[in-house]
Parts: structure tokens; C-alpha cells; sequence
């Protein structure tokens, strides 16, 4: 079995930590203590626990599109591909117990000052509408809609229903949504 490097204790901990119990309750000691690794291990990577944040939010980045993108490979159509993204959403919130999306968690504790991580969290985001309208352009018949305002609502209604499922903690607000979007496209 092959040891888990350093880097990998940390981003595995950091991961845990950041999203149950939020980045600032997170201190670098504990983060350290979790991890089972010497603090100059930590430093010889990371400067900072901002720097640690950064990364967690560059690994939930590429796990999320990567994990979605292996989802939709398996999808035809970009219709059914549209309605893919939101039935991944429900297996995300039950496999997360309903925990919500990590990124609006970090965006919700984070001070404006952070900048570098507001940027991510926000080319995150915009990766997903951009997804969107690559689908919606593959449609065919849009029902009046231009390709960007169809791709705008299908993002707020996929953002919206994950929220409110992460307060309700029941997909069926998600599962609302995706019913209305198949009547719509």
C-alpha cells in the first residue's frame, strides 16, 4: 500500500475540516495535529493557511468538474446532459449529508480583503454557467429564450434548489427544479 505523502494528509484534512466545521474554525494547529505531520512540514508547502485554503479550493474545483464531466460522458444529448447536472447535484447532497456547496461555505467566511480566493470561488462558478450555455448552444429549439438568458436560468435554478436543499435537507426542491427544466428544454 503506498503512504500517503504529506501533501495529501494535509489536503485530505483541510478538505474534512473546511467543510464540516468551516474554514475559520479551522486553526493551523489542529489542521497540523489532524494531518499527524510536523508544522515545518506544513510550512515547506504552504505559507500560510490562506495558501492551504487556496489549494482546497483548487482540489474541490477538479474533483467537482471532474467527477461532473465523468458523470456526463455517460449522458447523450445535451438536454439529457442539462438534466445530468441536475441529477448529479442530487448525489452530491446525499452523499454530502446535505452539507451544501463547499465553495458558498468558504465564500461566507472569508473577509472581502481575500481577493485571490473570492477570484476562485467566482471562476468556479462561472466554469458551471459557462457549461450551461456549451449545452444550451447545442439545443434546438429554446422556447423564445436567447442562449446566455437560458443559461443564466438554468444556473439560478440549479444554485437556488441546491441551497434549498442543503436548509431543507431533501432533494426535492433539486428534483422540482429538474422536472421544470424538462418541461422548459
Amino acid at each position: 500500500m503506498k503512504k500517503e505523502s504529506v501533501d495529501e494528509r494535509i489536503m485530505r484534512t483541510a478538505t474534512r475540516l473546511f467543510y464540516t466545521q468551516g474554514y475559520n474554525l479551522t486553526g493551523i494547529n489542529q489542521l497540523i495535529d489532524e494531518a499527524g505531520i510536523a508544522k515545518p512540514s506544513l510550512y515547506n508547502k504552504y505559507r500560510s493557511k490562506s495558501d492551504v485554503l487556496l489549494a482546497y479550493l483548487d482540489r474541490q474545483s477538479l474533483t467537482l468538474f471532474g467527477a461532473l464531466a465523468a458523470h456526463l460522458n455517460t449522458i447523450k444529448g445535451a438536454r439529457n446532459k442539462i438534466i445530468g447536472i441536475f441529477e448529479y447535484s442530487i448525489i452530491t447532497n446525499q452523499a454530502s449529508d446535505f452539507g451544501g456547496c463547499p465553495f458558498l461555505k468558504i465564500k461566507a467566511e472569508v473577509a472581502p480583503s481575500e481577493k485571490a480566493v473570492l477570484e476562485h470561488i467566482l471562476a468556479t462558478k462561472n466554469q458551471l454557467r459557462g457549461l450551461f450555455l456549451q449545452l444550451v448552444t447545442e439545443l434546438g429549439d429554446k422556447k423564445g429564450f436567447s442562449d446566455k438568458g437560458l443559461a443564466d436560468m438554468l444556473y439560478f435554478m440549479l444554485e437556488g434548489s441546491r441551497a434549498s436543499a442543503s436548509v431543507t435537507r431533501q432533494i426535492a426542491d433539486i428534483e422540482s427544479a429538474a422536472e421544470t427544466i424538462k418541461k422548459i428544454i
